[in-house]
This record gives structure tokens, sequence and C-alpha cells, in this order.
């Protein structure tokens, strides 16, 4: 197995582990049934990772020029930093990274929903 596989199989595993292990807790604590409380948190984690890859990936070829590269992005975000010093286009390795990520992140959405609908005893697969 290569270093890139490895590394993206050691991601699933750690996400899929924390998600199960925090919704197992958050349902013992509530009172719910141990894999419906796992199936719904894989679900919530899945769809959030999938919304987040989306919004990523739609992000405009446009990049803040100059001293707005290293202002926070929470202070972009209300106006105080937005482009003050002009825009720039992105280099095809901002945009080939930002697609990267988009991908990385659908996918291990994707996947987390796919193991919630596995584990879902109302699905019927278990």
């Amino acid at each position: 197995m290569g270093g890139a596989a490895r590394r993206i199989a050691t991601l699933v595993a750690v996400v899929l582990g924390i998600t199960a292990c925090a919704s197992a807790v958050v349902g013992l604590l509530s009172g719910a049934a141990l894999g419906r409380a796992v199936s719904a948190g894989f679900y919530i984690v899945g769809c959030f990772l999938i919304v987040l890859g989306f919004v990523s990936g739609v992000r405009g070829p446009v990049r803040p020029k100059g001293k707005d590269e290293d202002a926070r992005p929470l202070a972009a975000w209300f106006g105080t930093g937005i482009f003050g010093s002009g825009a720039r286009t992105a280099t095809a390795d901002e945009r080939v990274d930002a697609l990267s990520t988009a991908w990385l992140f659908l996918l291990l959405g994707l996947g987390l929903v796919l193991a919630g609908v596995l584990v879902d005893s109302r699905v019927g697969f278990t």
C-alpha cells in the first residue's frame, strides 16, 4: 500500500472511530440504543462533511492580494479585510489544492453516510 493510500486509510479509520465513540457516549447518556446513536452520528458528521466539501469546492478563483493574505479569515468574513488591497487570480496549485480538499471532504462524508446506513438497524442490513 502506498504512502497516500495509507494516510487516507488512517484518516478514514480515525474519523470513523472518533465519530463512533462520541456518538456512543452521547447515545448512552441520552438513553438511546447504541446502534441507533452510532448511525445517527455517522449521518450527522457525514452530512456536515458533504456540505463542507461542497462549500470548499465552489470557492471562486479570486484570492486576496497583498496584506489581506495574512489577515485572519474570521476578520475577512465580517468585512474588515475583504480584498482591501485588491484581488488576484488563484494559482494553479491553489486551485488543485482546493479541488483536492473538496473531494476529500465529499468522499469522506459519503463514506460516513454509507457507514451509517450499514450500522442502522432500520435499514435491514444488520
